[in-house]
């Protein structure tokens, strides 16, 4: 039945100004038409009122890990759930997500690929959930950095066996690990480079061949250098970027995923959350350079994505986003049209324009004034399908955790 959402003003993810009086006509599950109402005039079917409203396209979050979203405890307290809890919390986290008005996920990784099952049952309709896109498990070198989720790997031959095996699993993209980072203390530091240019090159090509895209975890210069060297598409965290390192990322057209609210939000609750005392001690140092850091990407710039990681929360991601240089349409676009764009998906999501998949959240009040506005959600669209935040909100179970 055609749907048409009237009276809204729209701010369609293009970058244009906002519309006021829009209306968007959908017929199934993609948009047919989109203007003034005024422009379009009378057209048949179930109409949805929506003067005062703000339309805008679902957001698209760039790194989660839905199978263990916003868990308590050590990553290696939970890197030993039995199987079976991640399928439960990933079906959970997936209602989380959709009703924060997410509506696709890049899953970054996860154990056994229980995303990629979880992907599956959310397309045949078994679950309710975003649209995902998924990594299988990333690819790190022996005892590199999350080996308890990666599938270890050395030298070229190896890593590239094992890309292989991600995508014959369902992967969409190949994920590996360049460098160290914060899960573990002593022997996994941010600072060190692990897997070599030509390892990751082995994988990025078989992703390439395949007509997938890639994405590595990096924190120090030397390491996202390596990885551009070897063909990467985005870089995910880039927490130790320098100017001459964000300036080769601007010249390639490599994005950014930053993912600034996960540093926040395990500073500020870490503890609250069962995440080791060290960890949040060390988030709470880095928080002063984090913002300066990422100014640098965003003075060379570099394209930009939204990403919250396992802890993180998308509204505080593009405050924070804006704190360091975007303007407020910069940082909408990086949860929807740019975020489309490196999911290499812009064909179908991102903006509210005739041909697309009806993906699209409603809100009260002006994103554009006040970013908070998207806390409170009114209405999800995926797909031309309605969902009501608060009917999800009844289904998720109260050890979720959540933030309201």
């Amino acid at each position: 039945m055609t749907k048409i959402l009237q009276g809204a003003t729209l701010i369609d993810g293009t970058g244009n100004q906002p519309l006021t009086n829009a209306m968007i006509v959908i017929e199934g599950e993609r948009i047919s038409k989109v203007g003034r109402a005024d422009t379009i005039g009378k057209i048949s079917g179930e109409i949805i009122d929506l003067a005062g409203k703000t339309v805008l396209p679902g957001l698209i979050n760039c790194h989660e890990h839905i199978t263990f979203k916003r868990y308590r405890g050590t990553f290696q307290e939970m890197m030993r759930w039995p199987k079976a809890r991640f399928y439960f919390h990933g079906a959970c986290s997936a209602l989380v997500s959709l009703k924060e008005g997410i509506t696709t996920v890049r899953d970054i990784g996860g154990r056994d690929h229980i995303n990629i099952a979880l992907k599956r049952a959310i397309e045949d309709g078994i679950l309710i959930g975003p649209r995902m896109v998924v990594a299988g498990q990333p690819i790190c070198m022996t005892g590199g950095h999350g080996h308890e989720l990666c599938r270890e790997a050395d030298g070229p031959d190896e890593v590239r066996k094992v890309a292989r095996e991600q995508l014959k699993a369902g992967a969409d993209f190949i994920k590996v690990m360049a460098s160290g980072g914060f899960v573990s203390r002593g022997t996994d530091l941010p600072t060190s480079s692990q897997l070599t240019v030509e390892e990751m090159r082995a994988a990025f090509e078989e992703a390439h061949k395949a007509g997938k895209k890639t994405t590595t975890h990096a924190h120090p210069p030397m390491a996202i250098q390596a990885a551009i060297e070897a063909g990467v598409d985005c870089i995910e965290h880039g927490a130790l970027l320098d100017e001459r390192t964000a300036d080769l990322m601007a010249s390639k057209g490599v994005f950014l995923d930053p993912t600034l609210s996960a540093l926040r939000v395990t500073a500020e609750r870490g503890l609250e959350m069962g995440r080791p005392r060290w960890l949040v001690e060390v988030s709470k140092e880095k928080i002063a350079h984090q913002i300066d850091t990422f100014r640098k990407a965003v003075r060379a710039g570099v394209q930009i994505v939204t990403g919250v990681d396992s802890i993180g929360e998308m509204v505080l991601e593009l405050q924070l986003l804006t704190e360091g240089g975007l303007s407020t349409m910069e940082a909408l676009l990086a949860a929807t049209k740019t975020a489309a764009e490196c999911l290499d998906l812009a064909d179908e999501i991102g903006t509210i324009e005739a041909g697309k998949l009806a993906d699209l959240i409603v809100v009260d009040g002006d994103p554009l004034a006040d970013i908070t506005s998207l806390r409170d959600v009114e209405m999800v669209m995926k797909g031309g399908v309605i969902y009501d935040p608060a009917r999800l909100d009844s289904a998720i179970g109260p050890a979720i955790y959540r933030m309201t």
